[in-house]
């Protein structure tokens, strides 16, 4: 077999991450370009919409983007190119949001900080996200409060006055406390 037959027959390693963190997304990508992938990255779930082409068979997408959801950018993804693997990045991880993204479509979620390796071993499938050790510690209330807000604005799919009527609590009070969980 020649190189070009093989060329042929091994898929092409492309990589699409939506990050805001551009020296993050910068970083991420340099290392997978080292590591062989073709790699694209874009800030906004608008830029992964306006894409001409998206065929990419793998993704990494932060959670939260600007105003944007993570979780939007994996319908998106989902809608144009059903097959691409995406993984979820997040600084602040919660069950509800690892049970969305993987509803939606994603074959991982990792909590930030993250290394490369173990990153690409959960991209290929051959590391199950669930296999990551959790810490064996009592979460916060404040963990616990953030977890379940967050849960229940996805079940809203992120209509706030909704989640605020189910919540019992004021639409602007259930805004304050987002903001209060929301890094800037």
């Amino acid at each position: 077999m020649t190189d070009s037959e093989s060329e042929i027959t091994e898929p092409k390693r492309t990589l699409l991450i939506v990050e805001d963190d551009e020296r993050f997304a910068r970083t991420l990508a340099d290392e997978f370009r080292d590591r062989g992938y073709e790699v694209e990255f874009l800030d906004t779930l608008q830029a992964v919409r306006d894409i001409p082409v998206l065929d990419h068979r793998y993704a990494i997408v932060d959670l939260r983007i600007r105003q944007d959801s993570g979780l939007d950018v994996i319908t998106a993804i989902k809608e144009r190119s059903p097959e691409t693997s995406i993984v979820v990045l997040t600084g602040y991880g919660s069950i509800a949001t690892a049970v969305r993204a993987t509803k939606l479509g994603a074959t991982g979620y990792l909590t930030k900080p993250v290394d490369a390796d173990q990153l690409e071993r959960v991209l290929l499938g051959e590391q199950d996200d669930q296999d990551i050790p959790i810490p064996d510690e009592f979460q916060s209330l404040y963990r616990h409060e953030r977890e379940y807000l967050e849960f229940v604005l996805a079940e809203c799919d992120g209509n706030i006055s909704q989640a605020a009527r189910r919540l019992g609590l004021h639409r602007q009070s259930l805004q304050r406390k987002l903001r209060k969980y929301t890094p800037n």
